[in-house]
Parts: C-alpha cells; sequence; structure tokens
C-alpha cells in the first residue's frame, strides 16, 4: 500500500521492501520516531514474522502492517478481538465465505482449512505500546511449493483482484468501533460471534506447550480467550498459550 492513511492513526508509515514491519515499528517507539497510534505497511518484507519467531512469507501483493498502540488498556486476549474484526471486514466484503472463512485460536483465519491470514500481538511495558502485526495473503497467485497446501489468498479463492487499500480501511473502520466495547467488556461480547465461526470447536487437537502436549477435543474458549481443551472424561482444562500442532480431520 502506498498511500493509506486512516483517521484512527495519528501517523502512517507507508514503506516499500523492509525486513519485517513488526521489527521496524518496534524501532520506532524505541529511537522515538513515532508517537501515538501509529501504522506501520509495507509492499513486501523480507523477514515477515510470524509466532514463535517463525518467518512469515510476505511477498508484493499482501497485506503487511504492524499496528503501534499506546497506552491501551486492555486485559484480556487482544489477538483474539483482532482476529474477528479482521474476519468481519472480510466477511463484509465477501459474504460468499460465511460458511467457510474461519477463527482459528490464537491467531490465525483459514477459508477452506487452508490459513490466509495470521496476527500476532506484542507489548513493549517500558514503552507502554501494544503492537498488532497484520498478515493478510490479499493477492497472492501463488505460493512457495512448501505451502501449497497449507496456505491460500484471497485472489485465489475469489479470483478477483483485491483492493488492499480498501480492505485494510474496512478493518480499521470496525477495530475502531469495537474496541471501546472491547476495552469495557473484553471478550465477552465477542464470545458467540467467535464460537459461531471457531475453526477448531469439537476437533481432535494436539496442543504444544512450552512445556508438554496435550491431546484432546476443544470445546471453546473462556472469557479471557484460554482455549479449553477436554483432556480425558472429567477434566476441560484452559490454556491460555500454545500452538495447535495437529487437528483431525
Amino acid at each position: 500500500m502506498k498511500n493509506f492513511e486512516h483517521a484512527f492513526f495519528d501517523k502512517v508509515f507507508n514503506l516499500k521492501t523492509i525486513s519485517s514491519t513488526s521489527k521496524k515499528a518496534e524501532s520506532f517507539i524505541k529511537n522515538r520516531e513515532a508517537d501515538g497510534n501509529f501504522l506501520v505497511t509495507a509492499i513486501s518484507q523480507k523477514t515477515g514474522v510470524g509466532r514463535k519467531g517463525v518467518t512469515w512469507h510476505s511477498p508484493e501483493g499482501g497485506i503487511w502492517m504492524t499496528a503501534g498502540l499506546y497506552n491501551l488498556q486492555v486485559e484480556v486476549n487482544l489477538t483474539l478481538f483482532v482476529g474477528i474484526i479482521i474476519h468481519k471486514a472480510i466477511l463484509k466484503l465477501f459474504p460468499q465465505f460465511e460458511n467457510e472463512l474461519k477463527i482459528k485460536w490464537p491467531n490465525d483465519l483459514y477459508i477452506k482449512d487452508k490459513k490466509m491470514c495470521g496476527i500476532i500481538t506484542n507489548f513493549l511495558p517500558t514503552y507502554k505500546y501494544h503492537l498488532i502485526g497484520i498478515g493478510i495473503d490479499s493477492n497472492i497467485s501463488e505460493f512457495p511449493y512448501q505451502l501449497e497446501e497449507i496456505a491460500t489468498s484471497l485472489l485465489i479463492e475469489t479470483s478477483e483482484n483485491i483492493n488492499n487499500e480498501y480492505l485494510s480501511t474496512e478493518i480499521f473502520n470496525i477495530f475502531a468501533f469495537e474496541l471501546p466495547t472491547f476495552i469495557d467488556k473484553g471478550l465477552k461480547e465477542f464470545y458467540q460471534y467467535f464460537e459461531k465461526y471457531s475453526y477448531l470447536t469439537n476437533k481432535n487437537i494436539i496442543l504444544d506447550t512450552e512445556f508438554k502436549k496435550f491431546h484432546g477435543k476443544v470445546k471453546g474458549i473462556n472469557s479471557k480467550g484460554a482455549l479449553l481443551l477436554q483432556i480425558n472424561e472429567n477434566m476441560i482444562q484452559p490454556f491460555y498459550s500454545g500452538s495447535v500442532i495437529q487437528v483431525e480431520k
């Protein structure tokens, strides 16, 4: 996006090819080059970052951006909230995905069992900034062979060129509108929406935490965004973090 702007942000940095919008946003904060709410966008990323430092394929054509939000008073899962917002925006523009666009805990959107969007959030307490990294496979016509079976794009699924600026505007319009409710009530007001479009609910998965792997059936989330996993007949355990490494069809 070359000239993107949005009223929610005090400043938008529209850049060309950079290593990572997340790393650039953090640099702007630490070097006092940005203040208030700001957004960093890039035409492409050389080393886009996903969860746990995994490299995110970020060629020209996709939406690659990181929002820096100053002094945001949130106490529950910001990542899930952003996922719900992006889901709402995409579904508003592409209602044909009503039954196919899903939210995969904790930070992805899927279409037809393939990943299309990833979100990563980070908090810098010293600077009172939340960073929200968003990667959307929008106008991407093909993927490397190792991603073909697990990733897709809006272009591939619609056979239409996507207006990245228009989609990004819709995302932040909805984000700005819903944010006061999220700050005031957390995920409680968004719980039913998540459950309606949850990718994992009632599926058997393997969840990899930092210290152990757990196998069980997903029963949804709680009011703070923790994944509820039925470990056995008598135990449903909440998990606030972890990576889903296997989903049984």
